[in-house]
């Protein structure tokens, strides 16, 4: 008869990724005596690894400490390089990362940080993951450039009751969208520099602007991009004139800036179904977050209804300039 010999053995690797194969060159002994229950010591040849039973792995993977953060949480400086540091691997095991809460897991030992919010650190193996490690990071940055329209400044024009330098319709410069989410980025970085580019002229003659249009703002190496355009574009020409390509082309621009850049993109405050779309399908295609407005179309209660002129009140009033803000910002960590 044959001895039952029992194996069980974890051997653990140090920060490693590869898959290596398990080999077990153990020959059970012969015997004619009765059958032993009593398990025989393992042995291996030399530079081998012992099989792992599937229950060991789960309890194990279990009872692993999740990777640790460097650096570990904080107020850090956007494309900070972040590693993710795991004591031991078992075979086969992958250290991953999330940004959005555990909807989604990217698989690396390390990221430049660009989002903030509490990051999550685990160790998978195929689909049995190990226990999370959680950091909360904020992202600060040094030059934001806003590339906006009439809603993200307007000068006076009394004809037509509009009497503000600011952001219209916002009863003051305090109250727009501009100031709000300026005080937010100071609040992280009191030293950074918030420059303002027109973009009513792109939306309203992109198919005929040069990109070298845009070299001034790239000089100024912003290393936070908000593209807060999409009003003035005439929603019934955007196939035709293919909007697609030339708002493509424009977050391309950017995201060639000489360091890190971080792309905001936003949909519209007024009806645009169209161009919304466009706009959506070409930040998912880069990966770039999308404050959403939808919500706020057509709203009364976020339209500058107090005026009597039509096209200043469909702006939003301070209220829905509070709306922006915290949509752009929530985009932006």
């Amino acid at each position: 008869m044959r001895y039952v010999v029992g194996v069980l053995m974890l051997v653990g690797m140090a920060r490693c990724t590869a898959d290596y194969p398990a080999t077990n060159t153990a020959v059970p002994p012969q015997s004619t005596g009765p059958v032993s229950t009593t398990p025989a010591p393992a042995t291996t040849t030399p530079g081998s690894t012992p099989p792992t039973s599937p229950a060991t792995s789960v309890d194990t993977l279990t009872a692993l400490p999740p990777p640790r953060f460097e650096p570990d949480g904080g107020n850090l400086y956007a494309g900070t390089p972040v590693r993710l540091v795991a004591d031991s691997l078992p075979p086969q095991a992958v250290v991953e990362y999330s940004v959005d809460q555990g909807v989604s897991w990217t698989v690396g030992d390390r990221f430049p940080l660009m989002d903030g919010g509490v990051l999550l650190a685990r160790v998978r193996v195929g689909t049995k993951a190990a226990q999370r490690r959680s950091r909360p990071f904020s992202v600060y940055f040094n030059r934001v450039l806003i590339i906006g329209n009439s809603i993200m400044e307007h000068l006076p024009v009394p004809s037509l009751g509009w009497f503000n330098s600011n952001g219209m319709a916002a009863s003051s410069p305090q109250h727009d969208f501009v100031y709000l989410l300026t005080q937010q980025l100071k609040a992280l970085q009191p030293a950074v520099v918030v420059r303002l580019q027109n973009g009513g002229s792109f939306e309203r003659n992109y198919a005929q602007m040069n990109l070298a249009d845009w070299d001034e703002s790239l000089r100024f190496a912003p290393d936070l991009v908000v593209v807060r355009i999409a009003e003035n574009v005439a929603e019934d020409q955007v196939d035709r004139l293919r909007f697609e390509t030339y708002y493509r082309n424009l977050l391309t621009r950017f995201a060639a800036s000489a360091g890190p850049v971080k792309i905001v993109c936003s949909t519209s405050f007024w009806n645009q179904p169209r161009t919304d779309a466009i706009i959506r399908s070409v930040a998912a295609e880069k990966g770039y977050p999308v404050a959403d407005l939808s919500a706020l179309v057509d709203k009364p209660e976020y339209m500058a209804s107090q005026y009597k002129n039509p096209d200043v009140a469909r702006h939003p009033n301070d209220r829905g300039m509070q709306q922006i803000a915290s949509l752009l910002w929530a985009s932006i960590q």
